[in-house]
């Protein structure tokens, strides 16, 4: 049986007196709460970095990567281009492609080991993202071209999902807070935690049919509230040729889509399942409405004329597939997103015993 001795805060078996001062061993039940115990030595605090710190920080890696790999890029697009002085349409993918992997990567590690860090990854892409367009317009873009002006959503968009990723790879560590019953018998210390029992995640089906309704009516309107935009906007917002209108149309239905998968499953804990149902349910109506119509509405026309398969009638297999699959696959991942970002509430048994802090 091990006794302990309460001046060297040590246990030793089989003795009596303790090896080290030659005092009386006590039995666990016998220590009082006000015994002495031995002082360690106080060690300076942890550095914190604060949450504007990792933002700058992490615009700093973002603008680093882009530079460098734009330049790696810029080279060999004009190696293989006719007209070195004109940026081609592969190039302006070239450099938006090259903007969002800086932005993810800025934001995974100002996000990391962070409690709220797709926070701080939305700051991360929403910044870059106006730096980036602020800089296109110094070097001579046009104030009224639309694409520009999508970048600090799209990029805080990138950034959300980075810091989200970031958080989940790299979590912080909670703090807990659980209390002894009774800190003086060190032979009876429970910790009483919640018996942790698995319980099940209920469908939510006014999510999902709100999440679904927002997909439906987002992607059949999304096309005349642009026009309407460009109409009204004075000549602010305006689009170079009638594809890039197309495209535009097709991006923002895109987003409605994945908007409507985070609505589904937001406090759910089951996101992939309520985005997938909720998927499912919006891509039957989105081809019901082009049925209706005898004619696919213009954001899945632009989807079906980029994947080929604008020849294929609307009742067709494989067009039945593309429309219907491609809603369920980003519904899919909006679903987790919202999971994600909006968690659900914990057990109330559990409450007030894991905490983690906003420093």
């Amino acid at each position: 049986m091990q006794l302990f001795c309460p001046a060297c805060q040590a246990a030793f078996p089989s003795v009596a007196r303790c090896p080290r001062c030659g005092g009386l061993l006590l039995l666990p039940h016998e220590i009082s709460p006000d015994a002495p115990r031995r002082q360690s030595e106080a060690l300076p605090p942890p550095p914190r970095p604060t949450a504007g710190g990792r933002v700058i920080l992490g615009m700093v890696l973002t603008l680093g990567l882009y530079l460098g790999v734009r330049k790696l890029i810029t080279g060999a697009i004009l190696a293989i281009e006719a007209d070195p002085d004109r940026l081609s349409l592969l190039g302006q993918v070239a450099v938006y492609a090259t903007q969002a992997l800086a932005v993810m990567f800025g934001a995974m590690i100002a996000a990391s080991a962070r409690p709220v860090g797709y926070a701080l990854g939305l700051c991360v892409g929403a910044f870059c993202g106006m730096l980036f367009l602020g800089f296109e317009l110094l070097a001579g873009a046009s104030v009224f071209n639309l694409v520009p002006y999508l970048l600090p959503p799209f990029l805080a968009l990138v950034g959300l999902v980075a810091g989200v990723i970031g958080t989940r790879v790299w979590g912080a560590a909670p703090g807990l807070n659980i209390s002894a019953p009774n800190p003086s018998k060190l032979s009876s210390v429970q910790l009483g935690l919640a018996d942790p029992s698995e319980v099940g995640r209920p469908t939510n089906w006014v999510r999902i049919l709100f999440g679904a309704a927002v997909m439906v009516v987002g992607v059949t309107i999304i096309d005349e509230v642009r026009l309407g935009m460009q109409k009204y906007s004075g000549g602010l917002l305006q689009v170079q040729s009638m594809s890039q209108g197309r495209f535009i149309t097709w991006q923002l239905a895109t987003l409605l889509v994945l908007l409507g998968g985070v609505t589904a499953g937001a406090s759910t804990g089951a996101g992939l399942r309520h985005g997938l149902i909720a998927g499912i349910i919006a891509g039957a109506a989105i081809l019901g409405v082009c049925l209706k119509m005898d004619n696919a509405i213009p954001p899945v026309e632009y989807w079906l004329e980029w994947i080929a398969m604008d020849g294929y009638p609307l009742t067709a297999g494989p067009a039945i597939l593309a429309i219907v699959g491609s809603i369920v696959v980003v519904a899919l991942l909006g679903g987790w997103l919202g999971s994600a970002l909006f968690l659900p509430l914990a057990p109330p048994q559990m409450r007030h015993r894991l905490r983690s802090g906003l420093d």
